[in-house]
C-alpha cells in the first residue's frame, strides 16, 4: 500500500499544480489597464519581459502632459498573470534634468545585473543613450553612463530596441535623429556600452524598432515616424539569417495593401455591384488578396462589367451605338517572402453575356498566401470594372468569406489597421509553445484626453506563413491563452 501511495500521490499532486497553474488569460483591448491600487498604468513606449516567471513592464509615465517635457520619467510594473499588475516604483529615481524616452531591461547573465538602456535628451532634439544598472529587475537602477557611444552618435540618437540572443550576444537595433536610419549594432560582453559594430543601414524614415528570433530567423520591426499620432504607424517586417545584415523587407502587418474590396466576394457577378480599376500612367490599380493560409489554387474566373461603355449620340454615320466590348487581359503575381513573382497563365476563356463577361484564366497549380491580378497595360481604355473574383482549384470554388480583398496602386494611401504606434514584441511561453505578441500605445485613446492615460493594444499571437513571414495583424478587442 505504501508504495502505491509512492506511485498516486506525486501523480494527484502533479495533476493539481497544472490545474492551478494553467490559468486560462483574457487581454482586453478595450479596456483600460489598473494597477492593484486601482491607478491607470501609466507606462509607455517600453517592453514587458519576463524574468524569473514574474513579467516587468518597464515604460515612461507621461501623465497629464504633451510628452515633451521634463516631467518624463521612467516607472515598472509587475504581474505573474499579465492582468494583475503592482505598481514596483521608478527605475531612475534622481535622473538628470532632460527629456526621458524608451526604457528598456534586459539581463545579462555573465554579470547577473540587470540592465536598462534609455534614450534621453539634455536638450531636444540632441538625443543619446544611457546606461544603468540594478541587482534587481525592479530596481531602483544606478547609472553607469549617461552618454553612450554609438557608431551613429554624431547624427543623434532616438528610438531603440534591445534583443539577446540565445548565446547571449546583445544588439541593439535603432535610429538616428537625422534621416531616421535604422541599423543593428552590437553590444559589449557586459551590456553597457556598444563595441561600434554595425550592419549598416537597413532603413530610413523610421523608428519604434524591436527585434525577435524565430526558427533561426531574425525579425525586425519598424515602420515611419508617428510623433504620438492618432492614427498608428505600421510594422514594416525585416527578416534576415544573421542579427545585424541580411535583411530583406517582407511586407507591413499593420498596414493595409490598400482599398478594401469586399464587393469582389459577396457572390453579385452582374451589375452596378464592381470595383474599378483605374488607370495611372501606363499602370493600372491591381486587385490584391490575403488568404489566411496558404492555398492551392489553379484557375481565377474574373467577372467583368461591360454595361457603361460610352453611348454613341449624334453621330449618324456610325454604325454601332457603343464601342466594341474589349477585354482586358491580366497580368497574375504571387508574393514570395519579399517580392512579387509572376505567374505564368496556361490557358484564357472568355464567355459573354448581357451586361457581363467572363473571363477565366487557368495556371499551374500553386499554393499562395497572396495573390495580385493587374489589367495589362496594353488594354486600350483607362478603367477595368470587376464584379466579382471567383478563387478555383481542381474545378471546386473556394470559400472566399476569409479571403482579404483589396484594391492597390496609386493615390490609395495604406492605412493602419490598428491605430497604435508599436512599442515592442513580446515572447509568451504558453501551453501551445513560443508565441509573440506585438503591442503598440494607442495614443489619443484616453476618454479624459490625458496621455499618460491612453490604452495599449496587445496582439493576439502573430501568425506565420510556411516561408517565416508574419500574416497581417487583424484587430481584436479580447483573446485569450
Amino acid at each position: 500500500m505504501r508504495i502505491l501511495y509512492q506511485i498516486l500521490l506525486p501523480s494527484l499532486f502533479l495533476a493539481l499544480f497544472q490545474a492551478c497553474t494553467n490559468e486560462q488569460i483574457t487581454i482586453d483591448n478595450t479596456q483600460v489597464r489598473l494597477d492593484t491600487n486601482g491607478q491607470i498604468v501609466d507606462a509607455h513606449d517600453g517592453r514587458i519581459i519576463e524574468f524569473n516567471d514574474t513579467f516587468y513592464w518597464y515604460g515612461t509615465a507621461y501623465g497629464n502632459t504633451n510628452g515633451f517635457t521634463t516631467a518624463n520619467h521612467y516607472v515598472c510594473y509587475s504581474s505573474k498573470d499579465l492582468k494583475e499588475w503592482q505598481f514596483e516604483g521608478r527605475l531612475l529615481p534622481e535622473q538628470p534634468e532632460g527629456v526621458y524616452y524608451r526604457p528598456h531591461v534586459i539581463y545579462n547573465a555573465k554579470t547577473k545585473k540587470y540592465v536598462l538602456w534609455y534614450n534621453w535628451y539634455p536638450q531636444l532634439w540632441n538625443g543619446q543613450f544611457g546606461v544603468a544598472v540594478s541587482d534587481t529587475p525592479a530596481g531602483p537602477f544606478e547609472i553607469v553612463n549617461d552618454n553612450v557611444n554609438m557608431h551613429f552618435s554624431s547624427v543623434g540618437l532616438g528610438d531603440f530596441g534591445l534583443y539577446v540572443d540565445e548565446d547571449g550576444s546583445g544588439y541593439i537595433s535603432y535610429n538616428t535623429i537625422q534621416n531616421h536610419q535604422v541599423s543593428v549594432e552590437k553590444l559589449a560582453d557586459d551590456y553597457l556600452s556598444s563595441t561600434l559594430e554595425n550592419g549598416g543601414i537597413i532603413a530610413e524614415h523610421m523608428e519604434a524598432g524591436t527585434m525577435f528570433k524565430r526558427n533561426e530567423k531574425y525579425y525586425l520591426l519598424t515602420d515611419y515616424t508617428c510623433c504620438f499620432c492618432n492614427y498608428g504607424s505600421g510594422a514594416r517586417v525585416y527578416v534576415s539569417d544573421k542579427p545585424m545584415t541580411g535583411y530583406q523587407f517582407t511586407g507591413n502587418i499593420n498596414r493595409y495593401p490598400g482599398k478594401p474590396a469586399s464587393v469582389l466576394a459577396d457572390g453579385v457577378k452582374r451589375g452596378t455591384a464592381y470595383e474599378t480599376l483605374q488607370k495611372t500612367g501606363d499602370q493600372f490599380q491591381a486587385v490584391e488578396m490575403i488568404f489566411p493560409a496558404a492555398t492551392q489554387l489553379n484557375t481565377l474566373q474574373i467577372d467583368l462589367f461591360t454595361g457603361n461603355r460610352p453611348e454613341n449620340c449624334g453621330d449618324v454615320s456610325n454604325p454601332r451605338v457603343h464601342p466594341e466590348i474589349s477585354t482586358p487581359a491580366f497580368d497574375l503575381y504571387t508574393w514570395t517572402f519579399d517580392r512579387w513573382t509572376p505567374l505564368a497563365i496556361e490557358d484564357k476563356t472568355v464567355n459573354q453575356s448581357a451586361l457581363s463577361e467572363t473571363l477565366t484564366l487557368k495556371f499551374k497549380g500553386t499554393e499562395v498566401s497572396r495573390l495580385k491580378i493587374v489589367p495589362n497595360e496594353a488594354y486600350p481604355y483607362d478603367k477595368v470594372f470587376i464584379n466579382e473574383i471567383g478563387l478555383i482549384y481542381n474545378e471546386q470554388e473556394l470559400n472566399k468569406e476569409s479571403v482579404d480583398f483589396y484594391i492597390t496602386g496609386a493615390n490609395l494611401a495604406q492605412t493602419p489597421i490598428i491605430p497604435a504606434q508599436q512599442t515592442y514584441v513580446m515572447k509568451l511561453n504558453t501551453d501551445d509553445g513560443e508565441r509573440f505578441i506585438w503591442m503598440g500605445d494607442l495614443w489619443g485613446s484616453a476618454s479624459d484626453n490625458i496621455k499618460g492615460h491612453d490604452y495599449q493594444f496587445w496582439s493576439k499571437p502573430l501568425a506565420f506563413y510556411p516561408d517565416g513571414t508574419i500574416k497581417p495583424m487583424p484587430w481584436n478587442d479580447q483573446w485569450s491563452f
